[in-house]
């Protein structure tokens, strides 16, 4: 029950705390430390962790330097209200932890914390395997680039499991690259022939 709980809910410890400047008549400042300690279970060395605003924008990325349960605390004096996201980046899925600032104060949306799963993307010879697993059935569109040119699109709907073999013309060797657009997300793939 405990390592569920620890998978699931990450424990995230907020600590908010008022100090007071210098007194002076009638003048009295108020400032807010907001600080997170975050854990992720099973983290591996190599795999990325990202604090975003809600656009996407990145404002915080490190590389994970040892394998393991992985405990990290951020500062975030610095954010204003609005919302967040800790990210850590596995190599096949992304496991997402929503928080929200409003009023110097920071709530981790725990009903929101979600995992999505990246695309699997192999080439073999001149095939080019593409596996996206996705619970909303949210459309996947694959595009396929051959020396920086679009060769070929398709946008798949209403599939939880996309599996999807194209074949390439094997005498068209050089640099191809393959973007999967899933989960308002875009994954690459860089490849040759």
């Amino acid at each position: 029950m405990k390592t569920l709980k620890k998978m699931t809910l990450v424990v995230i410890l907020l600590i908010t705390t008022l100090s007071y400047a210098e007194k002076k008549e009638k003048n009295k400042a108020n400032t807010y430390s907001k600080s997170i300690m975050v854990e992720f279970v099973n983290a591996r060395k190599g795999q990325k962790l990202f604090v975003k605003d809600e656009f996407g924008i990145i404002l915080h990325s490190e590389t994970v330097k040892s394998s393991g349960d992985l405990s990290k605390s951020f500062d975030l004096k610095q954010l204003k209200d609005g919302k967040y996201t800790v990210e850590l980046e596995k190599e096949y899925e992304i496991i997402i932890k929503p928080f929200e600032i409003k009023n110097d104060v920071l709530t981790f949306i725990q009903d929101k914390e979600t995992k999505i799963f990246k695309p699997l993307v192999r080439h073999k010879k001149d095939r080019l395997l593409v596996s996206q697993l996705t619970f909303a059935s949210e459309p996947v569109k694959v595009e396929i680039f051959y020396e920086g040119e679009l060769i070929y699109s398709e946008t798949i709907e209403d599939e939880k499991t996309v599996h999807r073999i194209y074949k390439l013309q094997k005498e068209n060797f050089g640099n191809y690259y393959a973007i999967i657009k899933a989960d308002d997300r875009s994954y690459i793939e860089y490849f040759k022939l």
